[in-house]
């Protein structure tokens, strides 16, 4: 499972302030690592016996459910993650790998601590339970989804 993320601050990541900075690092974390992370192991992947890909999105990376606007170079990372997954999972679907899009819902962690208050939000140890058991059911009529920690299908 892939779970590496960056998230600028607020005020770096607004319409009127995004930096071409900002968008390399967050789109290199968020985007490119998991694609060439995924490229490196693959020849351990398909040695599995039972090969599964859990990629850390977010649904904030989901045009459909942007109600809210903003976090531009969060929100096209998460989205282009989200494009690249669905790739993957059409690529691999024929070698019997398994491709989870997650979202972990709000966690307690430093990505962005103004969400530690929200009566929603999780400890890490507690969605990542989660998220492993919604990879773990998955199967290859599943792949290429985007699951919410909760297991219900997430809208693109």
């Amino acid at each position: 499972m892939h779970d590496k993320g960056v998230m600028a601050s607020h005020a770096e990541d607004t319409l009127e302030t995004v930096s071409l900075a900002v968008l390399a690092k967050t789109f290199e974390t968020n985007t490119f690592g998991p694609l060439l992370l995924t490229q490196a192991l693959l020849p351990n992947l398909l040695a599995s016996s039972h090969p599964r890909i859990g990629m850390m999105s977010s649904r904030v990376g989901s045009i459909a459910d942007n109600s809210t606007g903003g976090m531009y170079a969060y929100r096209a990372s998460k989205a282009a993650l989200n494009s690249v997954c669905k790739s993957m999972a059409m690529d691999l679907k024929s070698k019997g790998v398994v491709v989870a899009i997650l979202h972990p819902g709000i966690v307690n962690t430093n990505i962005d601590p103004s969400t530690h208050t929200l009566p929603e939000a999780v400890e890490p140890e507690e969605a990542a339970s989660k998220l492993w058991a919604v990879l773990m059911s998955k199967d290859l009529e599943d792949t290429g989804k985007f699951w919410h920690r909760e297991g219900q299908e997430l809208p693109w």
